[in-house]
């Protein structure tokens, strides 16, 4: 049997979007369509500029009175400072929040008081702690460092990098600073994740995300990669078949316990077929094609 791990993840944060018009600010900022979340429900999401590009990706589910985001770390101030220049003359409060976000590899069927959820994008809560089923092997939480504390004492623990690891095993596509504006949301499945809606009205970016959707025009894809040697977020991966110019970047990158690298990365579809690398000071450093991802349709 797998064990569980319960995992810090400070790379994480959350942006809480409350008030009286949380919703329809919301419902016209993000691709997805918050207006099927229930209380017992998330979602993946992101927000994009006008060009269609992500600046972040991000979990909602509806908290009391609003919203409640999970997103990376390095870009939740520069989104709430953003997020604010939209807000006008609508009742809504975007605040950064001091809790803490934590994952359970392998989860049980409780954590503490809490009973975790079963299906996928199910929410549970319980006093002070949330928990949302990502997929088959994870479930995200949030709540006081307190808690945690305590409740840490009743499960093993495990790495971020074990997170990561997950985040690249389910291709699930984590926005952060360093790739803030590299793809539009076709280019990371979040289309297939259930983070596009082509039946809502207007946001940000929409009609690029629409125009790539209904032409079939997108010609970059999500792909996991390998290397020997380490690897960095947001590099760009260069291509022999196109005489070394880039082709794509990395997006989500982790060391395996053996030394082995792998990542997520956004690739030219024809550059596939021929030999990738990345360009460092050290020369040239080879990537291994290992597959497309495909995740199931949500």
């Amino acid at each position: 049997m797998t064990t569980p791990l319960l995992i810090a993840l400070p790379h994480l944060a959350i942006l809480d979007v409350t008030g009286e018009d949380a919703e329809a600010f919301l419902h016209a900022q993000v691709p997805s369509d918050i207006r099927l979340l229930s209380a017992e429900s998330a979602q993946i999401s992101g927000w994009c500029t006008a060009k269609g590009r992500l600046l972040t990706t991000f979990v909602i589910w509806p908290i009391e009175n609003g919203y409640r985001l999970v997103l990376a770390n390095d870009v939740r101030d520069a989104i709430a400072k953003r997020l604010k220049m939209y807000v006008m003359r609508l009742k809504v409060q975007v605040t950064p929040a001091a809790e803490v976000v934590y994952g359970l590899l392998n989860p049980p069927a409780q954590l503490d008081n809490l009973t975790l959820p079963t299906a996928d994008w199910q929410v549970t809560r319980q006093n002070d702690l949330t928990g949302v089923r990502l997929d088959a092997t994870r479930v995200l939480l949030t709540g006081p460092q307190s808690t945690f504390q305590t409740v840490s004492s009743t499960i093993n623990k495990g790495s971020s990098e074990a997170w990561l690891l997950s985040d690249i095993a389910q291709g699930f596509p984590l926005v952060t600073q360093a790739t803030s504006e590299h793809y539009v949301p076709q280019m990371v499945n979040l289309d297939k994740l259930g983070g596009v809606s082509f039946k809502k009205g207007c946001y940000p970016g929409q009609e690029i995300v629409a125009r790539t959707h209904y032409l079939g025009k997108i010609k970059r894809h999500l792909y996991r990669v390998s290397s020997a040697q380490p690897l960095i977020a947001g590099t760009e991966v260069r291509s022999a078949m196109l005489n070394g110019q880039a082709c794509g970047s990395l997006v989500t990158v982790a060391p395996e316990p053996d030394g082995i690298w792998l990542a997520l990365a956004v690739l030219q579809q024809d550059a596939t077929e021929g030999a990738l690398y990345i360009q460092t000071e050290a020369g040239e450093q080879t990537l291994t094609l290992i597959d497309l991802v495909l995740p199931e349709a949500a």
